[in-house]
């Protein structure tokens, strides 16, 4: 029911009131904490960003300094002017669980909901910051003191940190929230804190293990090319990665400074190199190509790459190796494909190559699969092509990490070892989107404070919060292959596990002395087996992709079988044949997950490859056309080799009415030479005709293109000749009848003619006929009378 009167003005005000009220407590709110949702608006819509740079200690000890220094610095990038820019830092309760942590780490649990937060007080940074400005930042925080003025750390853990910024944007009348960014603060003692705010030193073998590996490696850059010719590459993007300052230069430097030979650091470093970045650095250090829309045009970092290769040698040495698959090449993909000898290629290729171009042996029987994934398919291959061990990602394995990080796949005999790295460190060094809360990650980004969440987990594994303090864990650390962390942030995680290590938290170990444990018969342990999950929607090659490597795959088995060595000294089929399973491998990367293009264009050139080096061997065009005197005339062809291999040969003509040919022998065609081939036709037509030629190998695959040859032929053909001698037949025997006929009938007539009497008398004489009747000779008798002469006139 509707009031009415004073009831209803007095309703009415009540309601504005409160609605008033509401409004100023969202206010106050928005200006002193900020709203996520808000947040998230602000900053879309503001255009500012936050950047963070440093921040010092990066793990806060009981001997550290008294305070955080966190540096970095906030940019517009929108349209209008934002006003009263402060940074404040927050922070919540300490995470003891893998699920905490990773909420904290992708920000689905950040310290806006953490009733135990605490908060530094804003520091101002700037009045006005104009669009397009970029002002830097530092702010000191406290460790110890209130909650509203300081961190407030009380005792070790792991603290997951949010670092505001509030600007009031535009003409707004109060600071929001309008830029945030996410870290995790790993703390094994608090400064000046009372008894008890140090980390405990585990007691002996009970002190958790912890083992990084080291990834070198890059999308692969080299394009193919014909035998011989310099090296050409998709980018020149090496050079800057292999120069000073570049992130493959970077990563040496870190692990040379960081982790000297004989440091904590060092003993938990094992290396994980890709060959094929190995002999791209190679190749670009004696001069090298690089494709451009214009064209092509010489690279500029052939110093850079020879510096690099040198350096890289020059760290191995000493330290632990496992060698990537060769171009961090897809073995899901090769699984998938029905391609398990490319699996196996691209394992023992990539140790072969490594320990030629390192000079250091990689653990041998280890393999590295892109991004730790591989499923029952891809396992069964790997062990059936000799893979000993494994490093799997925790996350595919139905239990989880086991204790010590090291398993046996169960089943029958010659199941590979698994060294299973942590992925909740995975997760911490990998790239993430911004969170709901409208926060960043510097995780996975080439930036500052980019390892600082990787930290953040091994101090919490270091610590034991979330397992049995009584069985010791081990920590595997696996950055992604193209791991972006520049030189200080990759030592910033070496440090950090040195310093946990000094301090007794941790034992460094490396990946290759897991291995060689668990590959001890004394030693048991645990079984492991893959969990559920569709694999493919990470390995995402397509059916037609595969089809077509396979079938360049094919091609290359079939020319390699019909390939010969052509002379001692000369390059042997398996070394020129061979680099080719490479550029296969390449085609068939990792790096090319999730780019439907990059697949299909790397697959493509892989193709035109194994085209190319086919139609080097060829039947020899000729400039006119040939003449066949005769219908067994042979054809003289000429087939050409271009490699500098010796190839056996046969060569087929494409079937043609009225032409017959005979099997071709096959015969060897020595390299960089030519051989006469003489094709035997049974020509059954004249005229002029067109008949095609191709080169073969032995096993009935064409090599280069077909040859077009025109025929002119001035010869009768077997059914020409069959039809005339048909005819001449039939002529001499209508001939023979008609003789044989003229001869019966003369016989008949001479049988049917009356044979004269011999006579008495005088021999008649022709007589005239006169006009009274016939006459006759006087000495005939009368004739009236029927005498001797009219007697034989009747007969």
């Amino acid at each position: 029911m509707t009031p009415r009167g004073p009831a209803a003005g007095w309703v009415l005000a009540r309601s504005r009131a409160t609605a008033i009220a509401t409004l100023a407590l969202l206010a106050v709110l928005v200006a002193l904490v900020g709203l996520p949702a808000t947040a998230t608006a602000q900053q879309a819509a503001t255009g500012v960003t936050l950047t963070l740079d440093t921040a010092n200690p990066r793990v806060v000890t009981s001997d550290g300094p008294p305070q955080l220094e966190v540096g970095g610095h906030v940019a517009n990038h929108g349209a209008v002017p934002v006003r009263d820019v402060a940074v404040r830092v927050r922070r919540g309760d300490p995470v003891t669980t893998d699920r905490e942590i990773g909420q904290a780490i992708d920000g689905s649990g950040s310290a806006d909901d953490d009733p135990g937060a605490a908060a530094s007080a804003s520091t101002p940074v700037v009045a006005d910051l104009d669009p397009g400005a970029d002002v830097p930042f530092t702010v000191r925080i406290p460790l110890r003191g209130s909650a509203d003025s300081s961190l407030a750390l009380a005792s070790p853990g792991v603290y997951p940190l949010v670092v505001d910024v509030d600007a009031a944007p535009g003409t707004a009348p109060v600071p929001s929230r309008v830029a945030a960014a996410r870290m995790l603060l790993p703390v094994t003692g608090v400064p000046g804190g009372p008894p008890g705010s140090a980390a405990p030193v585990p007691a002996a073998g009970g002190v958790p293990a912890v083992s990084v590996l080291w990834p070198l490696a890059d999308r692969p850059r080299r394009l193919p090319v014909a035998p011989g010719a310099p090296a050409l590459l998709a980018d020149d993007s090496l050079a800057t990665s292999f120069a000073p300052g570049g992130r493959l230069a970077g990563l040496v430097d870190a692990l040379v400074r960081a982790a000297p030979i004989g440091s904590p650091a060092a003993a938990s470093v094992c290396l994980e190199v890709d060959a094929d970045l190995l002999e791209t650095a190679a190749d670009m250090s004696g001069g090298y190509q690089v494709r451009t829309p214009a064209g092509n045009r010489p690279g500029a970092g052939a110093t850079a790459a020879a510096a690099w290769l040198t350096s890289v040698r020059d760290a191995a040495r000493g330290r632990c190796v496992l060698a990537l698959p060769y171009a961090d090449a897809d073995l899901l993909a090769t699984s998938r494909g029905n391609m398990s000898d490319l699996t196996t290629a691209a394992r023992t290729l990539g140790g072969q190559r490594t320990a030629d171009l390192l000079g250091v042996a990689p653990f041998p029987g280890a393999t590295v699969p892109a991004g730790g994934l591989v499923d029952e398919r891809s396992l069964a291959d790997l062990a059936g092509g000799g893979a000993r061990s494994l490093v799997i990602d925790g996350a595919t394995l139905a239990g989880g990490v086991p204790p010590g990080a090291v398993g046996r796949f169960a089943g029958e005999g010659g199941t590979p070892l698994a060294v299973v790295t942590d992925p909740l460190v995975g997760q911490a060094l990998a790239p993430r989107p911004a969170a709901s809360d409208g926060s960043t990650s510097p995780a996975g980004s080439g930036a500052g404070l980019a390892t600082q969440d990787a930290l953040g987990v091994v101090t919490l594994r270091a610590l034991g919060a979330d397992g049995d303090p009584a069985t010791p864990t081990t920590t595997v650390l696996a950055p992604p292959a193209d791991w972006a962390a520049d030189q200080p942030e990759a030592e910033a995680l070496l440090s950090g596990v040195s310093g946990l290590a000094g301090r007794g938290l941790v034992t460094p170990v490396d990946a290759g002395t897991l291995l060689a444990t668990g590959a001890d018969r004394g030693t048991t342990v645990p079984p492991v087996a893959l969990g559920s999950g569709d694999r493919t929607a990470v390995s995402d090659q397509s059916p037609a992709v595969l089809d077509e490597i396979r079938g360049v795959r094919d091609d290359q088995r079939d020319l390699l079988a019909a390939s010969r060595q052509d002379h001692t000294g000369a390059p042997t089929p398996s070394e020129f044949v061979e680099p080719l399973t490479g550029a296969l491998l390449r085609s068939l990367s990792a790096a090319g997950r999730g780019d439907p293009a990059l697949q299909r264009a790397a697959a493509d050139d892989v193709a035109a490859q194994m085209r190319s080096l086919r139609a080097m061997v060829h039947v020899v065009q000729p400039a006119g056309s040939y003449s066949l005197g005769s219908s067994e005339a042979p054809l003289l062809l000429t087939v050409e080799n271009q490699l500098p291999v010796a190839v056996d040969v046969t060569v087929a003509l494409e079937p043609t009415p009225g032409v017959r040919v005979s099997p071709v022998p096959v015969r060897r065609v020595p390299a960089f030479g030519s051989v006469q081939f003489q094709v035997a036709l049974d020509v059954g037509r004249s005229g002029q005709f067109t008949v095609d030629a191709t080169a073969r190998t032995p096993g009935g695959d064409p090599l280069g293109p077909t040859s077009r040859l025109l025929l002119r032929s001035t010869a009768y053909g077997t059914i020409t000749v069959w039809l005339t001698a048909s005819a001449a037949v039939v002529l001499v025997t209508l001939a023979s009848l008609r003789v044989a006929r003229r001869v019966r009938r003369a016989r008949q007539d001479r049988r049917s003619r009356p044979r004269p009497r011999h006579a008495t008398g005088p021999i008649p004489t022709a007589g005239r006929e006169s006009p009274d009747g016939p006459t006759t000779d006087p000495s005939d008798g009368d004739s009236s009378t029927g005498g001797p002469g009219r007697e034989l006139q009747s007969r």
